[in-house]
């Protein structure tokens, strides 16, 4: 396997996530477009949330090394749980780039406290908030339904084993297309889902309605 036939085929299972975000029903909906005008209110959440992730994110990256050293299976088994902050994010600013600043910050600060990748650690934090955002832009950021965010968790997820290939390698494809399930599969959940959920929970509570801004 190569670095371009992994990308291939990633490119390929985003485009039909995306395809199936764009294609969903999804209420509420909000107005969609590109939107960059970010708040105060929006940054602190983002900085907050973005530190805490890679506080929880440092400890579950150790979980995952120890799983993929026996296989890079059971690594696609957690490779879902690491992006819920990113989906968290969206929810609660709802403005376009979000997820891919949340995946910076969040891979900075794994990077400072010691990831066993180092500064590299950067790359799953753009690779997979990327992804995101590329599901996000298929519905025009327009959809905020479950479904929808189970999707770009899944995309997230599945992306980001681009990123494991590069510094890491895959030893047979076939391994690799059997893991991708996985992966799609744990990010829909682990992240997608309960991204989703976190963010309604916090909603309901009001404490948006002051920052908010559509």
């Amino acid at each position: 396997m190569n670095i371009p036939t992994i990308l291939i085929i990633n490119l390929v299972i985003l485009v039909v996530l995306g395809l199936i975000a764009r294609a969903v029903k999804s209420d509420p909906t909000a107005k969609g477009g590109f939107n960059f005008n970010y708040t105060t209110s929006d940054l602190v959440i983002m900085a907050v949330l973005g530190a805490l992730a890679g506080v929880i994110n440092t400890w579950m990256g150790n979980v995952w090394y120890a799983a993929n050293s026996v296989s890079p299976i059971y690594g696609a088994l957690l490779q879902g749980t690491f992006m819920w902050a990113y989906l968290l994010a969206y929810f609660l600013v709802r403005k376009s780039g979000s997820m891919l600043i949340i995946g910076v910050i969040e891979a900075a600060v794994e990077a400072l406290l010691g990831n066993q990748a180092g500064l590299s650690t950067l790359g799953w934090g753009v690779t997979q908030g990327l992804a995101a955002e590329i599901v996000m832009w298929f519905c025009n950021y327009g959809k905020f339904g479950w479904l929808v965010f189970g999707l770009a968790g899944a995309g997230s997820s599945q992306f980001g084993t681009f990123w494991s290939f590069v510094l890491y390698g895959w030893s047979s494809l076939n391994d690799y297309l059997i893991a991708a399930p996985l992966n799609l599969i744990s990010g829909f959940i682990a992240s997608g889902l309960l991204g989703f959920l976190l963010g309604k929970m916090i909603e309901n509570t009001g404490l948006l309605r002051a920052t908010r801004r559509e």
